[in-house]
């Protein structure tokens, strides 16, 4: 039991819903009362695309790790950041997994080069998400900490 008096959890459902069934506005708040609300209708998308599922890829052109000069094996987290909701290369992530990789899992990536980020999903730990499962430390922010925590080589130079 996750605690000694039984709670309400919330289940996640994907369905599709007609984009033309949607009534899209944006809403402006005036600064003298609660009331005082314009709303403009913008109505659905004109175009849309069917949603499939992201490629999943390697790095193109991968550095080396030894070109970035002496490294000091150190926690990923000194030198990483990572956001995550409960919703390197991708051997690599299920590297710093370690034994807590399952194969059914599934790694998506997608890179942001123009902000030097690396957005990864990982299909499979939080089940449903983190209020129906029966995993005791299921939330993503945990996930991302101790991801953060494995020890890697990481190049002195960007611990200065």
């Amino acid at each position: 039991m996750r605690s000694a008096i039984p709670i309400p959890f919330l289940g996640f459902y994907p369905v599709t819903f007609p984009q033309s069934e949607l009534d899209e506005a944006v809403n402006l708040l005036g600064s003298n009362s609660a009331s005082d609300v314009q709303r403009f209708a913008v109505g659905p998308p004109k175009k849309t695309e069917p949603l499939a599922p992201r490629k999943d890829y390697e790095t193109k052109n991968p550095a080396v790790l030894e070109d970035f000069g002496l490294t000091k094996t150190r926690p990923i987290g000194d030198l990483v950041l990572a956001r995550l909701g409960d919703k390197g290369a991708n051997d690599c992530l299920k590297k710093l997994m370690g034994k807590d990789w399952k194969d059914w899992y599934f790694v998506e990536r997608v890179e942001f080069p123009d902000i030097y980020a690396v957005h990864f999903v990982i299909y499979g730990p939080l089940g449903r998400g983190m209020s129906s499962s029966k995993l005791l430390d299921s939330l993503g922010k945990g996930f991302g900490e101790f991801i953060r925590a494995v020890h890697v080589p990481i190049p002195k130079k960007f611990l200065e």
